[in-house]
């Protein structure tokens, strides 16, 4: 039987959980926090860390995209290393084979702010953040700096996956529109890519490194906006 081993951020935990469920999948799995995203160069030593680690398997997937770029240069000296063609998670949520299944674009829409259950979990994300600016400067002044840091959004969109509930989120979404004048909505997303990923079903959308390879800009160009 092949050996696998998954390096995934905390922020693809739903997704990734619920696929394992619905296909019976079980995985080792090495979970690295969200917050290491603005922290390129170490969010790159860390999954080289886990790669390194996991020698022992067939195939290493990675549930990352380009994210930043901090996949490029990784490689496995002895295992394949599989990869999602994609910019980001959010690209991966939305991509569906439903809609354009041969189009190598995503549907991420300019103006949207994207919700999913875990980053509603982040002390980074907008409520959080709207939060502390208005501690910092008052209720009057917080607000007028909210509008400028976000003057370039229309929508607060929640992720519909189905890998959770969606209403689960509503309320902080609409807290959040209260702070930034959004509007909130709700937009089907999709399971596909991590079912791919999961399930070994490659195509297009996923990217396969051999041994010793490493992970370039051309062989991984991400599928974007």
């Amino acid at each position: 039987m092949m050996k696998r081993r998954l390096i995934a951020c905390t922020m693809q935990m739903d997704v990734i959980r619920y696929v394992m469920r619905q296909y019976h999948r079980k995985i080792p799995i090495a979970w690295i926090s969200r917050t290491f995203h603005n922290q390129k160069q170490i969010l790159h030593a860390k999954i080289q860390d886990f790669i390194n680690c996991s020698q022992d398997a067939d195939e290493i997937l990675l549930s990352y995209g380009l994210c930043g770029n901090a996949v490029l240069g990784l490689r496995s000296e002895k295992t394949k290393l599989v990869v999602p063609n994609f910019d980001d998670c959010i690209s991966q949520l939305l991509y569906t084979d439903r809609k354009r299944p041969h189009k190598r674009i995503a549907f991420t829409e300019k103006g949207c702010y994207y919700l999913t259950r875990e980053w509603t979990m982040d002390q980074e994300a907008i409520v959080p953040q709207c939060q502390k600016i208005c501690q910092m400067y008052g209720e009057d002044n917080g607000r007028q700096i909210i509008q400028q840091i976000y003057s370039g959004y229309h929508s607060l969109v929640l992720l519909d996956t189905g890998a959770y509930d969606v209403a689960e989120i509503h309320d902080y979404a609409k807290q959040g529109a209260l702070y930034t004048g959004m509007q909130v909505r709700v937009e089907k997303g999709s399971c596909d890519i991590m079912k791919k990923l999961i399930l070994r079903n490659y195509d297009q959308t996923i990217a396969v490194f051999e041994p010793g390879e490493k992970i370039t800009r051309q062989r991984l160009t991400g599928i974007s906006l």
